[in-house]
């Protein structure tokens, strides 16, 4: 094998740094938005505060007109002695020397999930040449009624903090662990969330029979509208043998109703990122904040979230199987399940 390297130098004084905003106001949270200078992509060094400027935040909703500005601020965290409501209209205006950076949005109404329920079921990969590892199933269904009278956007993820020690065989020594994983992997089978109408992101990794993988669901509510029902994701779960008992996984679910400029600025994130890009021509990613009237960089956008932590008790490790068990129809496609093993396996060591 033959490789051959460039040197290419950077001048990281010479290149332009740009004014970002960045907010996600969220119902029943207080109100903050992030405003800093631009940082060149291999600096390590956070965004730079962007100096002397003026920050107006007018507000429209339920509680009437406001006009507020920061009273407390946190390195390039402005923070106003509001906590945003649905159906709040927000409009934020800082002028920064000659320029001035705008930008709106509004913030959709509470979500309406009754009850978020888990339902655990296991079973060993059969035929899998591996034994440090068991895979799991954890299906979690929620009650959602739906806005009939708004165009929502749903996010639906599912975040994992592990914390404990595990043993590393190929070092011979224990780790301390102590993780938060965003964006943990999980299979719907439900067409209202992931149908060909509702869904708007793209699926992780595609299985048979319906067993698809996604690390998130943004989907629209064409299959929901105003109507309320029960639905559900399943979360398969790899054990590793090699914690040590006590180790925690707090795994919780997470759902958003979020505005359409989000929808668009995370799907250019998504596809910006994406490894098929490197062959593509380079596009600029959806921004709703306004520089003097053009196009700027960041976002600022209204969610409402909810955040339910799931039962995953007693954690899945073999001793365990052989009590409590619950079994359900859903196990009836092995081969799916144990290609989603070696995917998620695969991942793992990367």
């Amino acid at each position: 094998m033959a490789a051959c390297q460039k040197v290419v130098e950077f001048d990281v004084d010479e290149i332009p740094s740009q004014l970002v905003l960045n907010g996600l106001p969220s119902d029943g949270s207080r109100m903050f938005v992030n405003f800093a200078q631009s940082r060149f992509f291999l600096d390590t060094n956070t965004g730079g505060s962007a100096g002397n400027f003026g920050m107006t935040l007018n507000v429209t909703g339920p509680s009437g007109n406001l006009s507020l500005h920061p009273d407390s601020i946190s390195r390039t965290n402005y923070f106003f002695p509001y906590i945003p409501q649905g159906g709040d209209s927000l409009n934020i205006s800082i002028k920064v020397g000659g320029d001035e950076v705008t930008a709106g949005t509004k913030i959709p109404k509470p979500l309406q999930v009754a009850t978020c329920n888990t339902l655990l079921t296991w079973m060993m990969p059969g035929g899998s040449p591996s034994t440090d590892t068991v895979l799991n199933l954890c299906i979690v269904s929620f009650d959602l009624s739906d806005y009939a009278d708004e165009e929502n956007y749903y996010y639906i993820s599912v975040s994992e903090r592990d914390s404990g020690s595990r043993y590393r065989e190929r070092l011979d020594r224990f780790d301390t662990i102590d993780t938060v994983y965003r964006n943990n992997m999980f299979m719907c089978m439900d067409n209202a969330l992931t149908g060909s109408e509702a869904l708007v992101s793209a699926p992780l990794v595609v299985l048979p029979r319906g067993y698809t993988v996604y690390d998130r669901i943004i989907c629209n509510d064409k299959l929901l509208n105003g109507t309320s029902g029960t639905h559900s994701i399943i979360i398969p779960i790899l054990v590793d043998t090699n914690e040590v008992r006590g180790f925690k996984h707090e795994m919780t679910l997470h759902i958003e109703s979020i505005r359409p400029e989000r929808v668009k600025y995370l799907l250019d994130v998504a596809n910006a990122t994406s490894m098929t890009q490197v062959f593509a021509e380079p596009a600029g990613v959806y921004s709703n904040v306004k520089i003097n009237g053009e196009q700027g960089l960041g976002l600022f956008s209204g969610i409402s979230h909810l955040k339910f932590p799931l039962n995953t008790e007693p954690w899945p490790y073999p001793e365990n199987l052989s009590t409590g068990t619950k079994r359900a129809e859903i196990l009836s496609c092995p081969d799916a399940l144990l290609e989603f093993y070696r995917f998620a396996k695969q991942r793992n060591r990367k």
